[in-house]
Protein backbone atom coordinates (compact mmCIF):
# COMPACT_ATOMS: atom_id res chain seq x y z
CA UNK A 1 0.00 0.00 0.00
CA UNK A 2 1.40 3.40 -1.01
CA UNK A 3 2.05 6.04 1.64
CA UNK A 4 -0.89 8.27 0.59
CA UNK A 5 -3.20 5.25 0.86
CA UNK A 6 -1.81 4.52 4.33
CA UNK A 7 -2.57 8.09 5.40
CA UNK A 8 -6.15 7.69 4.21
CA UNK A 9 -6.36 4.39 6.08
CA UNK A 10 -5.16 6.09 9.28
CA UNK A 11 -7.88 8.73 9.02
CA UNK A 12 -10.42 5.99 8.35
CA UNK A 13 -9.69 4.47 11.76
CA UNK A 14 -11.37 7.41 13.52
CA UNK A 15 -15.09 6.76 13.87
CA UNK A 16 -17.93 7.72 16.18
CA UNK A 17 -17.58 4.31 17.78
CA UNK A 18 -13.84 4.80 18.29
CA UNK A 19 -12.81 8.46 18.05
CA UNK A 20 -9.48 8.15 19.94
CA UNK A 21 -6.47 6.06 18.87
CA UNK A 22 -3.00 5.38 20.17
CA UNK A 23 -0.01 4.50 18.03
CA UNK A 24 0.26 0.86 19.16
CA UNK A 25 -3.41 0.10 18.52
CA UNK A 26 -3.33 1.85 15.15
CA UNK A 27 -0.25 -0.13 14.11
CA UNK A 28 -1.99 -3.37 15.00
CA UNK A 29 -5.19 -2.37 13.20
CA UNK A 30 -3.31 -1.38 10.05
CA UNK A 31 -0.79 -4.23 10.28
CA UNK A 32 2.20 -1.89 9.96
CA UNK A 33 5.13 -1.08 12.22
CA UNK A 34 4.81 1.29 15.15
CA UNK A 35 7.52 3.50 13.66
CA UNK A 36 5.49 3.83 10.46
CA UNK A 37 2.39 4.87 12.38
CA UNK A 38 4.43 7.46 14.30
CA UNK A 39 5.44 8.97 10.95
CA UNK A 40 1.87 8.93 9.64
CA UNK A 41 0.51 10.48 12.81
CA UNK A 42 3.22 13.16 12.78
CA UNK A 43 2.45 14.05 9.14
CA UNK A 44 -1.28 14.25 9.79
CA UNK A 45 -0.82 16.30 12.96
CA UNK A 46 1.40 18.77 11.12
CA UNK A 47 -1.31 19.21 8.49
CA UNK A 48 -4.03 19.59 11.12
CA UNK A 49 -5.89 16.38 10.28
CA UNK A 50 -5.04 14.82 13.65
CA UNK A 51 -4.49 16.38 17.06
CA UNK A 52 -3.45 15.16 20.48
CA UNK A 53 -4.70 16.61 23.74
CA UNK A 54 -3.62 13.70 25.93
CA UNK A 55 -0.11 12.32 25.40
CA UNK A 56 -0.21 9.31 23.09
CA UNK A 57 -3.92 9.70 22.30
CA UNK A 58 -4.97 11.13 18.94
CA UNK A 59 -8.26 12.54 17.65
CA UNK A 60 -9.37 14.16 14.40
CA UNK A 61 -7.92 17.64 14.01
CA UNK A 62 -9.14 21.16 13.18
CA UNK A 63 -8.37 20.91 9.45
CA UNK A 64 -11.65 19.07 8.99
CA UNK A 65 -13.55 22.02 10.47
CA UNK A 66 -11.85 24.39 8.06
CA UNK A 67 -12.66 22.22 5.05
CA UNK A 68 -16.23 21.65 6.19
CA UNK A 69 -16.77 25.42 6.25
CA UNK A 70 -15.19 25.71 2.81
CA UNK A 71 -17.56 23.06 1.45
CA UNK A 72 -20.55 24.83 2.95
CA UNK A 73 -19.52 28.11 1.32
CA UNK A 74 -18.20 26.98 -2.06
CA UNK A 75 -19.69 23.61 -3.09
CA UNK A 76 -21.63 24.26 -6.33
CA UNK A 77 -24.19 21.56 -5.57
CA UNK A 78 -25.00 23.14 -2.21
CA UNK A 79 -25.18 26.60 -3.75
CA UNK A 80 -27.62 25.32 -6.37
CA UNK A 81 -29.72 23.31 -3.91
CA UNK A 82 -30.19 25.66 -0.94
CA UNK A 83 -32.81 28.03 -2.41
CA UNK A 84 -34.65 25.19 -4.13
CA UNK A 85 -34.87 23.21 -0.89
CA UNK A 86 -36.09 26.29 0.99
CA UNK A 87 -38.92 26.59 -1.55
CA UNK A 88 -39.65 22.87 -1.46
CA UNK A 89 -40.50 22.81 2.24
CA UNK A 90 -42.87 25.79 1.87
CA UNK A 91 -45.01 23.74 -0.53
CA UNK A 92 -44.75 20.52 1.48
CA UNK A 93 -46.99 19.76 4.47
CA UNK A 94 -46.12 21.25 7.84
CA UNK A 95 -43.54 19.17 9.65
CA UNK A 96 -41.64 18.22 6.48
CA UNK A 97 -37.89 18.10 5.98
CA UNK A 98 -35.96 18.42 2.71
CA UNK A 99 -32.74 16.44 2.42
CA UNK A 100 -29.89 16.60 -0.09
CA UNK A 101 -27.68 13.51 -0.08
CA UNK A 102 -24.68 12.08 -1.93
CA UNK A 103 -23.21 8.59 -2.17
CA UNK A 104 -20.19 7.94 0.06
CA UNK A 105 -18.44 4.57 -0.28
CA UNK A 106 -21.16 1.97 0.47
CA UNK A 107 -23.35 4.50 2.23
CA UNK A 108 -25.25 7.70 1.56
CA UNK A 109 -24.48 10.90 3.42
CA UNK A 110 -26.69 13.93 3.96
CA UNK A 111 -24.94 17.14 2.87
CA UNK A 112 -27.77 19.60 3.57
CA UNK A 113 -31.10 19.62 5.37
CA UNK A 114 -33.92 22.18 5.49
CA UNK A 115 -36.62 21.86 8.14
CA UNK A 116 -40.09 23.09 7.26
CA UNK A 117 -42.80 24.73 9.31
CA UNK A 118 -44.25 23.29 12.46
CA UNK A 119 -43.06 20.85 15.10
CA UNK A 120 -41.67 17.55 13.91
CA UNK A 121 -39.46 14.71 15.07
CA UNK A 122 -35.84 14.92 14.01
CA UNK A 123 -35.06 12.88 10.91
CA UNK A 124 -32.13 10.49 10.82
CA UNK A 125 -30.64 12.05 7.67
CA UNK A 126 -28.56 14.68 9.49
CA UNK A 127 -25.67 16.45 7.78
CA UNK A 128 -22.53 14.32 7.86
CA UNK A 129 -24.22 11.18 9.14
CA UNK A 130 -23.63 8.11 6.92
CA UNK A 131 -26.85 6.21 6.22
CA UNK A 132 -27.50 2.75 4.74
CA UNK A 133 -27.48 2.52 0.96
CA UNK A 134 -30.26 -0.08 0.77
CA UNK A 135 -32.94 1.52 2.95
CA UNK A 136 -34.95 4.69 2.55
CA UNK A 137 -36.00 6.63 -0.54
CA UNK A 138 -33.14 9.09 -0.15
CA UNK A 139 -30.63 6.27 -0.59
CA UNK A 140 -32.48 3.97 -2.98
CA UNK A 141 -32.93 6.53 -5.74
CA UNK A 142 -29.15 7.10 -5.75
CA UNK A 143 -28.51 3.36 -5.73
CA UNK A 144 -30.79 2.91 -8.73
CA UNK A 145 -28.64 5.19 -10.88
CA UNK A 146 -25.16 3.92 -10.02
CA UNK A 147 -23.11 2.44 -12.89
CA UNK A 148 -23.67 -1.28 -13.64
CA UNK A 149 -20.16 -2.35 -12.60
CA UNK A 150 -20.49 -0.56 -9.27
CA UNK A 151 -23.89 -2.15 -8.70
CA UNK A 152 -22.41 -5.59 -9.38
CA UNK A 153 -19.66 -4.99 -6.80
CA UNK A 154 -22.20 -3.71 -4.29
CA UNK A 155 -24.36 -6.77 -4.81
CA UNK A 156 -21.44 -9.14 -4.35
CA UNK A 157 -20.55 -7.48 -1.03
CA UNK A 158 -24.12 -7.03 0.23
CA UNK A 159 -26.21 -9.87 -1.20
CA UNK A 160 -27.65 -10.83 2.20
CA UNK A 161 -28.67 -7.27 3.03
CA UNK A 162 -30.22 -6.78 -0.41
CA UNK A 163 -32.27 -9.94 0.02
CA UNK A 164 -33.31 -8.87 3.51
CA UNK A 165 -34.56 -5.53 2.19
CA UNK A 166 -36.52 -7.32 -0.56
CA UNK A 167 -34.60 -5.65 -3.37
CA UNK A 168 -33.63 -8.91 -5.07
CA UNK A 169 -32.72 -12.54 -4.37
CA UNK A 170 -30.07 -12.53 -7.08
CA UNK A 171 -28.21 -10.01 -9.21
CA UNK A 172 -30.77 -10.14 -12.03
CA UNK A 173 -33.74 -9.42 -9.76
CA UNK A 174 -31.76 -6.71 -7.96
CA UNK A 175 -31.09 -5.00 -11.28
CA UNK A 176 -34.75 -5.26 -12.26
CA UNK A 177 -35.83 -3.65 -8.98
CA UNK A 178 -33.49 -0.75 -9.62
CA UNK A 179 -34.60 -0.47 -13.25
CA UNK A 180 -38.21 -0.03 -12.11
CA UNK A 181 -37.07 2.80 -9.82
CA UNK A 182 -35.26 4.47 -12.71
CA UNK A 183 -38.33 4.22 -14.91
CA UNK A 184 -40.51 5.77 -12.22
CA UNK A 185 -38.08 8.64 -11.67
CA UNK A 186 -38.97 8.77 -7.99
CA UNK A 187 -38.89 6.43 -4.99
CA UNK A 188 -41.35 6.43 -2.12
CA UNK A 189 -40.69 4.50 1.11
CA UNK A 190 -42.70 4.32 4.31
CA UNK A 191 -41.02 4.25 7.74
CA UNK A 192 -37.93 2.41 6.47
CA UNK A 193 -35.69 4.85 8.34
CA UNK A 194 -37.83 6.78 10.82
CA UNK A 195 -41.15 5.58 12.27
CA UNK A 196 -44.31 7.24 10.94
CA UNK A 197 -42.33 9.07 8.24
CA UNK A 198 -42.52 8.76 4.48
CA UNK A 199 -39.61 9.55 2.18
CA UNK A 200 -40.10 10.79 -1.39
CA UNK A 201 -36.88 11.11 -3.38
CA UNK A 202 -35.76 12.06 -6.90
CA UNK A 203 -32.29 11.82 -8.46
CA UNK A 204 -30.02 14.81 -9.07
CA UNK A 205 -27.75 14.52 -12.12
CA UNK A 206 -24.72 16.37 -13.44
CA UNK A 207 -24.80 17.99 -16.88
CA UNK A 208 -23.42 14.76 -18.38
CA UNK A 209 -26.13 12.73 -16.58
CA UNK A 210 -23.94 11.21 -13.89
CA UNK A 211 -25.78 10.66 -10.64
CA UNK A 212 -24.69 13.28 -8.12
CA UNK A 213 -27.12 12.56 -5.33
CA UNK A 214 -30.76 12.82 -4.39
CA UNK A 215 -33.31 15.35 -3.24
CA UNK A 216 -35.95 14.06 -0.90
CA UNK A 217 -38.80 15.40 1.16
CA UNK A 218 -39.61 13.53 4.36
CA UNK A 219 -43.18 13.96 5.60
CA UNK A 220 -45.47 12.58 8.25
CA UNK A 221 -47.38 9.47 7.22
CA UNK A 222 -50.74 11.15 7.89
CA UNK A 223 -49.93 13.88 5.35
CA UNK A 224 -49.20 11.62 2.39
CA UNK A 225 -52.21 9.72 1.10
CA UNK A 226 -54.09 12.64 -0.45
CA UNK A 227 -50.97 14.47 -1.57
CA UNK A 228 -48.62 11.77 -2.79
CA UNK A 229 -48.89 12.46 -6.52
CA UNK A 230 -48.38 16.18 -5.93
CA UNK A 231 -45.40 15.60 -3.65
CA UNK A 232 -43.80 13.25 -6.15
CA UNK A 233 -44.16 15.78 -8.96
CA UNK A 234 -42.91 18.55 -6.68
CA UNK A 235 -39.80 16.60 -5.69
CA UNK A 236 -38.97 15.65 -9.28
CA UNK A 237 -39.44 19.26 -10.39
CA UNK A 238 -37.23 20.62 -7.61
CA UNK A 239 -34.50 18.10 -8.43
CA UNK A 240 -34.61 19.39 -12.00
CA UNK A 241 -34.38 22.97 -10.72
CA UNK A 242 -31.21 22.06 -8.84
CA UNK A 243 -29.72 20.59 -12.01
CA UNK A 244 -30.58 23.75 -13.95
CA UNK A 245 -29.08 26.00 -11.28
CA UNK A 246 -25.98 23.82 -11.05
CA UNK A 247 -25.42 24.01 -14.80
CA UNK A 248 -25.50 27.81 -14.57
CA UNK A 249 -22.77 27.93 -11.92
CA UNK A 250 -19.30 28.38 -13.38
CA UNK A 251 -16.82 25.76 -12.11
CA UNK A 252 -14.39 28.63 -11.70
CA UNK A 253 -16.80 30.61 -9.59
CA UNK A 254 -15.80 31.90 -6.17
CA UNK A 255 -17.58 32.12 -2.87
CA UNK A 256 -18.95 35.61 -3.50
CA UNK A 257 -22.55 35.65 -2.43
CA UNK A 258 -22.05 32.59 -0.29
CA UNK A 259 -23.68 32.86 3.09
CA UNK A 260 -22.45 31.71 6.44
CA UNK A 261 -25.98 30.59 7.20
CA UNK A 262 -26.30 26.83 6.92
Amino acid sequence: MAAPDRLVSVIGLFTLERPVWGVDDAAEALDVSVSSVYRYFATLCEAGFLATETPGQYVLGPAFIQYDRQIRLTDPLLAAARPVMADLVTYAPDGSTAVLARVFEDKVICVHQVVGRGPQPQVSYARGRPMPLFRGATSKIILAHLPPRQLKRLYQRNAATIAETEMGRDLASFRETLASMRRAGVVVTRHEIDPDRVGIAAPVFSSDRRILGSLSVIVGEDDVDQRLARLQALTIGCAGDIETALAAISPKGNASGASEAV
